[in-house]
């Protein structure tokens, strides 16, 4: 389960001195020391009770410390600022305001806006420290992510672990496919800092959304702009195109891409016959995640 660590270090550090150390170590969460030294930095950036307030008067009156972080504060979603964007190592710090069940922007916008009510995991591995606030109330689960397929509707060995609350000064490390959390509205307006590893292999790995009462996969999420733009190529009509979406759908290193390109290429056959017969050749395509939806689309068409 996620990793609570225990520390009591009363110390501050200014946001700069919190990304100089990180910048200087890096934080690999596959090594303990490496998420230990990242752990204590950030949980000395979040005994500076005042930086946070500070530099959210500068950002809304327009004296952001660097141009860049003037569209920070909309660059992670609707709750989320940017603090240290991943240029100096392997790492981006966030700040996530978490609105409660009453407040204007819960109620203007929804729950599934700020992520609230929706068990998911993520392709990265972070830590997340309670600031402001009593904290969100956390529903963690378990799963062995390498050993799923990746395909919506797939059924999981989900473990129900029960529930904890982001307290001011506690941290807790989430594994990249392995922790599963439902966030629900804190009780008044709370703020958690986040502490992310990231990899160039990041985009092209894939995330999901579960349902924890069937223990299956509802959503594949991480999808990205290359996919977007190969389903728009072939739509297009181009022959060059569909070739290249037939050499993606059977060698590329991805098999979100796969599952991409036998989409896309789907979505342009000219009669029902003629997609059958894509994806029949998606099946034989040597991609466990495609041959489980191809054969699910071919048994759909010829039902």
């Amino acid at each position: 389960m996620a990793q609570l660590i225990e520390m009591r270090d009363p110390t501050r550090a200014s946001l700069s001195e919190c990304i100089d150390a990180l910048s200087s170590w890096g934080f690999d969460p596959r090594e303990r020391e490496s998420v230990a030294h990242a752990a204590h930095w950030l949980r000395r950036l979040g005994n500076d009770r005042v930086f946070l307030g500070d530099l959210l008067i500068d950002l809304l009156a327009g004296f952001a410390p660097s141009p860049a972080a003037v569209d920070a504060i909309s660059s992670g979603g609707p709750q989320s600022i940017v603090l240290a964007t991943p240029g100096r190592g392997n790492f981006c710090i966030r700040a996530n305001i978490w609105p409660a069940a009453a407040d204007y922007a819960m109620r203007a916008s929804g729950a599934r806006a700020f992520g609230y009510g929706t068990a998911h995991d993520h392709n990265y591995d972070f830590l997340t420290l309670g600031y402001f606030g009593p904290g969100c109330e956390i529903e963690d689960f378990e799963y062995d992510g390498h050993c799923v397929i990746g395909r919506a509707g797939e059924a999981i060995a989900l473990k129900r672990l029960g529930r904890t609350r982001l307290r001011k000064g506690r941290v807790l490390h989430y594994r990249a496919h392995r922790d599963i959390h439902r966030v629900n509205p804190p009780a008044s307006l709370s703020v958690s800092l986040k502490l992310v590893h990231t990899q160039a292999v990041q985009g092209w790995l894939s995330h999901y959304e579960f349902d924890t009462v069937e223990a299956r996969i509802t959503r594949v999420m991480g999808s990205g702009p290359s996919e977007t733009f190969l389903r728009l190529a072939v739509a297009l009509g181009s022959e060059e195109a569909k070739e290249l979406a037939q050499h993606f759908g059977r060698s590329h290193a991805s098999d979100r891409m796969r599952l991409n390109a036998w989409e896309a290429l789907s979505a342009c056959a000219e009669s029902e016959h003629a997609r059958e017969g894509i994806w029949r050749q998606a099946e034989a395509s040597g991609s466990r995640l495609v041959a489980q939806v191809a054969k699910h689309r071919r048994g759909m068409l010829c039902g």
